[in-house]
């Protein structure tokens, strides 16, 4: 049987199919994160098929090297069964030259095989035929049809050469090449003839393949074994009846017949599919092959058919081509639904990536925004600091001094209103405290003498308020020079806050400050020895004291940090920025 040649693919084709392979293979991938952007996307995807089109080559390749190997094979068994086969082979030029002979035909001919090459044909054909076979290769090279011819060959090499054994020629015109196949086979005298008919009949009635034999009306003339097994026609009611009686009527288009048999005669062959029906009307294919033969005057003088029955094979090769037609279908669908879905995915990529950017934007606006009311805040609670110390400072101590003289001067001779005054001195004292703590709330007045003054106010204002130890460490008085205004104000509240929420939920009983600066870079850090900050304490929405720090140390490009929990182990708040940077 011969082998189908596989089709090759070009590099664009490779590539192509590379493409397609991927793109079926996509709903059994695994999903690549959301975040993964479109150049990810397509240099992923180009990896893929070009792992794929690498896999095809590699399979092309191997396939190659076996059809080579197999050719070569095949090759040598050829060269091989030309040799040794049981009937003469030559290969003959368009002026009857020979050109190529096996062994059997050497010994046909009398001469060594090697000798034959390069002679003429007819010098080995009887003086009476070589005319006969002249006019037979002439009509063979003008019509292009395969012929059979009968010839005798020369008795003997001798100078009277006379006839001797009979030869009977099946031959085929290779029209490109202009030579002649030619299968030589010694039918010798009537009897051998005879004989040789016999056993050829009995080859074909033992084949497992039904075969015709026609006249050349058309009629058959035999049939063998095979013949009534695959149709159910014994031999008796098939013997002079035309093939067409096995036809199914209607299952070919009209003038199938007429147009297979106009190419048999002109081609000299003629295969294909027939629709028949057994002897009992059950339906069948046939896969017939028909070959005409042609008398020594050239004229066709039968036909034989050979067939088998292909019915299930038929059957199974439309399912399988109903199957493809199905997963063509399946897979251009699902190859639709994924380029929609890849459609889909690139715009909400696309659009993921614009509200990321916008959100960028707006934590971008929201944090300017947040240093911006800090910053207004500071301001203001310095707006109001300063009214107070001047307005109302002003006036509560003149009204002090204005109530001192008068305990002073009612001290003797009014014990009464002395009573009074002094009340309302020590009131207004109060009243002086309250609004020097306020003013110290909003603004420290020691904040203006630097930070170290600030934040050692501030650690002996805590110990004072909340009766515990706290230590403060500080760095040489040249490092604060380096420590601008902006990170001043928030290293201060961001103690403020802290021990604030030391003193209000820590139950410590010790608190350690410690700032340090070190090439360029600052760091920060609160720790107590309370029962410690548990997380769902930091997860709280109302937990704006470490928020606001958090916020304000970004805002310098900082970091705040929270050491972890350990129950009983205490808390540690760690700032650290780069005062470079700032």
């Amino acid at each position: 049987m011969k082998k189908t040649p596989r089709q090759l693919l070009d590099a664009d084709q490779l590539r192509e199919a590379a493409e397609q392979a991927v793109t079926a293979m996509g709903a059994g991938s695994p999903q690549l994160p959301s975040s993964v952007d479109s150049d990810a996307l397509r240099h992923w995807h180009e990896l893929q098929v070009s792992q794929v089109e690498l896999d095809m080559q590699n399979l092309a390749l191997i396939e190659m090297q076996s059809e080579r190997d197999e050719a070569e094979a095949g090759r040598e068994r050829y060269a091989e069964l030309y040799d040794q086969a049981p009937v003469g082979y030559l290969s003959l030029d368009a002026k009857g030259g020979i050109t190529r002979a096996n062994l059997a035909a050497g010994e046909l001919l009398g001469l060594p095989r090697d000798a034959l090459p390069g002679r003429r044909f007819e010098q080995f054909v009887a003086p009476t035929a070589q005319v006969l076979l002249r006019r037979f290769l002439d009509g063979m090279l003008e019509h292009g049809q395969r012929g059979t011819l009968e010839l005798p060959l020369l008795s003997s090499r001798g100078p009277n050469m006379g006839e001797g054994r009979q030869v009977h020629l099946d031959v085929n015109l290779d029209p490109a090449a202009a030579k002649f196949r030619v299968i030589l086979t010694d039918i010798g005298s009537d009897r051998a003839r005879e004989s040789a008919r016999r056993r050829a009949f009995e080859v074909l009635d033992h084949m497992g393949e039904g075969v015709i034999v026609c006249d050349a009306n058309g009629d058959i003339v035999f049939v063998n074994r095979a013949f009534t097994m695959i149709t159910g026609y014994p031999v008796e009611e098939a013997l002079g009846r035309n093939p067409r009686f096995l036809g199914r009527p209607g299952a070919h288009p009209p003038g199938f017949h007429a147009e297979s048999l106009r190419r048999l005669r002109e081609d000299g062959k003629w295969q294909g599919d027939v629709y028949n029906r057994r002897r009992d009307g059950t339906p069948w294919t046939a896969s017939m092959s028909l070959t005409v033969i042609h008398d020594e005057q050239g004229a066709i003088g039968r036909f034989i058919g050979v067939f088998s029955d292909v019915t299930a094979r038929r059957r199974v090769d439309a399912d399988l081509l109903a199957l493809s037609r199905d997963l063509d279908a399946r897979v251009a669908a699902r190859t639709a639904e994924l380029t929609a879905a890849n459609r889909l995915l690139t715009m909400e990529i696309a659009e993921r990536k614009r509200t990321e950017a916008a959100l960028h934007q707006s934590r971008e606006q929201l944090r300017k925004l947040a240093v911006h009311l800090e910053t207004v805040k500071e301001e203001e609670r310095k707006r109001i600091a300063r009214d107070i110390h001047d307005e109302l400072g002003q006036n509560l101590l003149a009204l002090r001094i204005d109530i001192s003289l008068l305990v002073a001067r009612s001290s003797t001779r009014q014990p009464r209103l002395h009573r009074r005054a002094q009340g309302a001195l020590d009131q207004l004292d109060s009243t002086i405290r309250s609004v020097r703590g306020i003013m110290n709330d909003l603004r420290p007045a020691v904040l203006d003498l630097g930070l170290q003054a600030g934040l050692e106010w501030q650690v002996a204002e805590f110990r004072k308020r909340s009766g515990l130890t706290c230590d403060l460490s500080l760095p040489p008085e040249g490092a604060f020079a380096v420590i601008g205004p902006e990170v001043e104000i928030v290293l201060f509240r961001s103690l403020q806050e802290a021990l604030t929420n030391v003193r209000r939920h820590a139950q410590a009983s010790y608190v350690a400050v410690a700032l340090r600066v070190h090439e360029g870079r600052l760091t920060f850090s609160v720790a107590d020895n309370g029962i410690g900050m548990a997380p769902e304490e930091r997860a709280k929405s109302d937990s704006f004291g470490l928020i606001g720090m958090a916020q304000r140390v970004q805002a310098l490009g900082g970091h705040l940090e929270v050491a972890p929990y350990l129950a009983g182990g205490g808390c540690r708040l760690t700032l650290s920025l780069d005062l470079v940077w700032s």
